[in-house]
């Protein structure tokens, strides 16, 4: 018995002490290892996760890709970062350890930007399209938006005009509104209210479209046009500068065929003798300007124009801190003489790494941009200096034979207007545009799952135009400032659970805007000194002043869920108080939910599939196109009256009804899309219904005489976007030495009116330039925005019916035009300028050293109103003459054409509308990378050219240009300095041209060097 007790006792203690040595020895086969994780490039990975394989333990590298771990020999630690390749690693007797991640090209862009946070794109549930730098880095670029273009489904861009610095359009899936801003939002670094046109596209690193109601609904009553999410660089590993200049030679692709002085002059006899009158060019006269061909008024506009882009930038990391920064320098001169556009600007982002838990950001941008001469800023009553120059009387000289500019036309031909020439070399018109951003950000994490992030920023914005004009008999001075100030402060709590199959994540915020907007100006007019923009205060003074101010307070919250990485969900809500409208209607609830599904179980077995997901969305966004006080009636500066009856007394008098009932637009859109991957995820497609709709549309509506006529702002009416978007990329070709990436962007919408108050239609705000005080657009239910309205054109009277022609006071060979039973002319609409089907189509391919991008674009099912043709065949305002070269085959007894020869012109007819469909090359460039030269990182050297061809029937410079400004919403201050709004925005007058500035052909030259 004792003996058996003795052995058992011996027995446990035999255990204990083995127990004891084998732990003793795991404690000391225990040993801390230090490591690098580096990219290909040898760059530092910071946030790469380093975890034991089988276990929690784990690390994460900092920012310069470093961690330090405890671990045995046996163990195996596997290091992943998003977008690169997992690596798994033996310990063994390694106590430094460096870990080289190679790129995973199926999982590169993985991460999108969607508001307040980020998601993989493999769980969003929303419509969102990614452009990153990547994308459109073999593109030399000098604005933004052109890395846009035809590179996101469903996001329309177009240069309404190829002047320096000119606005270009942005819209997402259709325009909404009539009276109001259709641009997109646009949110830098989380700040509100960025401005594509001010920013260096060297400092972008991704920009996300959130494009349904699902994705915008966390920007509520801002979020009705989509939403454009721009991140900028943020540096990191070993310090290094980038350099890249390019210099681009730009030309006019194409003069427009006008009448030479000689073939002038003869068809100017004979519109005279055909109207009664006589012959007055002598054939003498006639001879010489065979000889000497006139003066082509046309080649004096233009020039060829040089453009300077130089992009320098900066980035790295220095213990805990990382840095970029960049500068921008843009000199462009214009194909228009006397145009021109420079810009500067600057960006520092600094962003360190307290603590585990604490983080901080600051970004700071400015910019510096001035106009020259936009010729949107001259009158255009009778078109633009460009329509000038291409209706002005080639019989007479620029200059007369005292060495001075021909003011006018020496026998009053052709256009009456001044002389372009003269008018475009002697003023000087500056637009000078001056912004300061400055963006700081803070994140703290309480614990593992739950963090607060700060955003505060304050941008400042200064503009001012500098006018001096010289059209006799007079020269006109005029200054005016605008200081536009805005402040947010975002604060957002985010709470991240994952567990078991669940993955749980909250998103709340509270947010705070506001803006404060300061206008004034000075003007001068019957200045006698020449150059006398600073002496302004000797003419015949005015003054304006203007201020308003506006403040919003949002509150957000977002839910977010996935099981077992098979079902998405995704729900918002948003609540907006803004101060510009009245208690009561200040409260504005914007939902949305969004579901996804994968179906990767259905294709599993299927080879050439590895991903596919189906997506369906819901929500409400809005569309604040109100300006501050138009609640309230308004008052205007400038008015007199006399009440004794002689001397007038300055005041102000009523000019605006308020509606204190006044709300947002509210924008209800759904969504349907589908997403697919397929060959082991080198291709990838996405394919989007949606259907949107606006409501409670912002419209003027007539007041009875009898309650003091005008018209007051009303919540009426109701515009549809419907269609189908489509986004294809993929790696055709993969190999070692030749890859071949391409993307297809296609987008097809349909606009349509469905609601006017009751109004069956309503004239739109775009006045003719034919002198005839015209409105040449309308707004009809049932048609798409962007209606144009005018004559029907029948072609020309013909002989057989000179009796009928008698009776409505015409003869053969007027233009004849549809008219009623009263014998008045028809006003119909007779064409739309909104497209309804875009693509975009975007090849890169590398062999070797050598790098090839190739883009296309195309635009299709669109008109546009060439009143510029109009103005050319004349006869008609102050374009008194024929310049069209088709007037040499113009009506005559013996040759019955369908083209006039006398009687009215109606620029504003169907005579002038024409198919505005294109397909363009807009880039074609070709590089060569060196490597290891000179001691440089790299060298790249590069050629190529933009806009190099143009498949379009259209018969102007461009179809894609339209002559009001791309910015214009309508929105404006009128002549007391007060909000107006003439109800024309750029949609809804889409594809009227009255001249505008032709979008140049340019080769271009560059070099990009990494030190």
């Amino acid at each position: 018995m004792v003996k058996q007790l003795f052995f058992k006792l011996k027995q446990k203690c035999f255990f204990s002490i083995l127990f004891l040595a084998f732990t003793v020895f795991q404690v000391h086969a225990q040993q801390n290892i230090s490591g690098e994780v580096v990219d290909e490039n040898d760059v530092g990975i910071p946030g790469a996760n380093v975890i034991v394989k089988g276990t929690t333990t784990g690390s994460v590298t900092d920012f310069d890709g470093n961690f330090s771990i405890s671990a045995s020999p046996t163990d195996v630690l596997v290091i992943s970062y998003l977008g690169y390749i997992t690596q798994s690693i033996t310990v063994g007797n390694q106590t430094s350890i460096k870990v080289t991640l190679v790129q995973d090209t199926a999982q590169l862009d993985e991460i999108v930007v969607i508001g307040y946070g980020t998601a993989k794109k493999s769980d969003v549930t929303g419509a969102v399209s990614q452009i990153t730098a990547k994308s459109y880095e073999d593109q030399p670029l000098s604005r933004v938006e052109e890395a846009l273009q035809g590179r996101a489904a469903g996001v329309t861009v177009a240069k309404s005009s190829g002047a320096p610095g000119a606005a270009i359009k942005v819209r997402v899936r259709g325009s909404n509104s009539i009276t109001g801003n259709n641009a997109p939002l646009v949110v830098v670094d989380g700040i509100i209210g960025g401005d594509l046109s001010s920013l260096n596209p060297n400092d972008i690193a991704s920009m996300d479209v959130l494009k349904d109601a699902s994705a915008t609904a966390i920007y509520g009553s801002r979020g009705s046009n989509g939403v454009i999410l721009v991140t900028t660089k943020k540096g990191s590993g070993e310090s290094k500068i980038s350099l890249d200049f390019f210099t681009g030679i730009s030309t006019v692709p194409n003069l427009i065929p006008t009448l030479n002085a000689a073939d002038f002059a003869k068809i100017e006899n004979l519109r005279r003798i055909r109207s009664g009158g006589n012959e007055i060019f002598t054939d003498s006269e006639i001879s010489g300007f065979e000889n000497t061909g006139g003066t082509n008024y046309q080649d004096l506009l233009f020039q060829t124009g040089i453009t300077n882009n130089l992009q320098l930038s900066a980035n790295g990391s220095e213990g805990k801190i990382r840095y970029f920064l960049s500068g921008n320098y843009v000199n462009q001169e214009g194909i228009v003489i006397n145009t021109g556009y420079e810009k500067y600007s600057i960006r520092a982002n600094t962003n360190a790494k307290i603590n585990d838990k604490l983080k901080i950001g600051l970004n700071l941008f400015a910019s510096r941009a001035e106009t020259k001469n936009d010729i949107d800023i001259f009158g255009r009553f009778q078109g633009s200096e460009i329509i000038k120059a291409l209706t002005w009387d080639p019989t007479t000289p620029l200059f007369d034979e005292n060495g001075e500019y021909n003011n006018y036309s020496n026998k009053g031909l052709a256009s009456l207007n001044y002389n372009p020439i003269a008018n475009l070399n002697r003023s000087k018109i500056l637009f000078i545009n001056d912004r300061l951003d400055t963006n700081f950000n803070l994140n703290y994490n309480f614990t593992d799952n739950l963090s607060y992030t700060l955003v505060a920023g304050v941008s400042i914005i200064n503009s001012q135009t500098e006018k001096y004009t010289t059209e006799p008999p007079l020269s006109d001075a005029n200054f005016s400032a605008n200081k536009v100030t805005t402040h947010q402060i975002s604060n957002i709590l985010t709470w991240n659970k994952i567990f078991n199959k669940h993955n749980i994540k909250l998103t709340g915020v509270y947010e705070f805007s506001g803006t404060k907007n300061r206008y004034n100006s000075f003007g001068s007019k019957d200045l006698t000194l020449s150059n006398g923009f600073y002496q302004a205060n000797l003419g015949t003074p005015s003054i304006l002043n203007f201020f308003s101010e506006g403040a919003i307070q949002s509150y957000m919250g977002r839910g977010e869920y996935i099981f077992d990485q098979k079902l998405f969900l995704t729900a918002t809500v948003r609540i907006d108080e803004s101060s510009v409208f009245r208690p009561g209607k200040r409260t504005g609830t914007f939902p949305s939910v969004a579901l996804a599904y994968s179906l990767n179980d259905l294709i599993e077995n299927v080879k050439a599939f590895n991903e596919l997901k189906i997506r369906v969305g819901w929500g409400q966004v809005g569309n604040q196109s109100v300006n501050p006080y138009t609640t309230f009636p308004t008052n205007g500066a400038g008015s007199q009256y006399s009440f004794d009856g002689s001397s007038p007394t300055p005041g102000s008098s009523p000019i605006g009804y308020g509606n204190p009932e006044l709300t947002w637009e509210t924008t209800t859109q759904k969504n349907i899309g589908v997403d697919l991957a397929f060959f082991s995820g080198r291709a990838n497609l996405s394919v989007d219904y949606f259907n949107k709709n606006t409501t409670d549309l912002l419209l003027k509506v007539p007041v009875p005489d009898t309650n003091g006529g005008g018209t007051i702002l009303k919540n009426i009416g109701e515009v549809e976007n419907k269609g189908l978007d489509i986004a294809l990329s993929g790696s055709i070709i993969e190999n070692d030495n030749f890859n071949w990436n391409s993307t297809l962007s296609i987008s097809h919408v349909k606009n349509k009116v469905l609601d006017l108050g009751g109004e069956q239609s309503i004239e739109g705000g775009f006045n003719s330039t034919d002198g005839q005080s015209r409105i040449w657009n309308v707004v009809e239910i049932g048609k798409p925005l962007g209606q144009f309205q005018g004559y029907t054109f029948l072609g020309t009277w013909k002989t057989s019916e000179a009796a009928e022609a008698a009776v409505l006071g015409q003869i053969p060979g007027n233009a004849k035009y549809l008219r009623d039973s009263n014998g008045d002319y028809v006003v119909s609409a007779i064409g739309n300028g909104t497209p309804t089907f875009l693509w975009g189509f975007n090849n890169t391919v590398t062999y070797k050293n050598w790098d090839l991008n190739v883009f296309l674009q195309g635009v299709h099912g669109f008109d546009v109103y060439n009143t510029v043709k109009g103005a050319i065949v004349g006869g008609t305002g102050n374009h008194r003459s024929f310049l069209a070269v088709e007037q040499l085959n113009q009506w005559t007894p013996t040759n019955e054409t369908e083209i006039p020869a006398g009687g009215q012109n109606e620029y504003g007819s169907s005579r002038y509308v024409e198919d505005g469909s294109f397909i363009r090359l807009s880039n074609l460039t070709i590089g060569y990378n060196f490597k290891d030269i000179l001691g440089l990182n790299s060298l790249k050297v590069y050629a190529g050219g933009q806009n190099l061809f143009l498949i379009t029937d259209y018969s102007g410079y461009d179809p894609e240009h339209t002559s009001r400004p791309s910015d214009s919403t309508g929105n404006s201050f009128d002549n007391s300095g007060n909000p107006s709004d003439d109800g024309a925005n750029v949609d809804v007058a889409a594809g009227i041209d009255t001249g505008s500035y032709p979008n140049p052909r340019t080769v271009t030259l560059g070099v990009k060097i990494d030190f």
